[in-house]
């Protein structure tokens, strides 16, 4: 982690854990129901399925936000490891800016576009 310098490295530290809170705070809303409520007025007046559709795409949501979630405390063990902004296959930096445009990268740039040709 030699090639981040102490500020770069607090301040993608502070980053993820402004980004940990704002998506905690969206999946407790998920988690309180927030997002659910619809009076029963309104219930009769919207179609079961688009009801129902509606509920999937806000699980989809939630999912995803848990995911993401997941990638910001492993980048946060790492930071504490030391091993945060080494790429895990090349074993290379990963790069300041890449880090800050996504600071739960794992691949350096070019692995990344290297492992997504081979996807395709």
């Amino acid at each position: 982690m030699d090639y981040l310098s102490p500020q770069q490295l607090e301040e993608l530290k502070e980053l993820l854990l402004k980004r940990r809170e704002e998506v905690l705070n969206r999946i407790r809303n998920f988690v309180e129901g927030d997002t659910f409520k619809v009076s029963n007025e309104v219930r009769d007046e919207i179609d079961t399925a688009d009801l129902e559709m509606e509920r999937e795409k806000l699980l989809r949501l939630r999912e995803r936000e848990t995911k993401y979630l997941h990638k910001i405390e492993y980048a946060l063990r790492k930071i504490e490891e030391g091993t945060y902004g080494i790429c895990e296959n090349c074993g290379g930096p990963i790069g300041y800016e890449r880090l800050k445009a996504r600071p739960v990268a794992i691949y350096c740039i070019n692995c990344k576009i290297k492992l997504e040709a081979e996807e395709d």
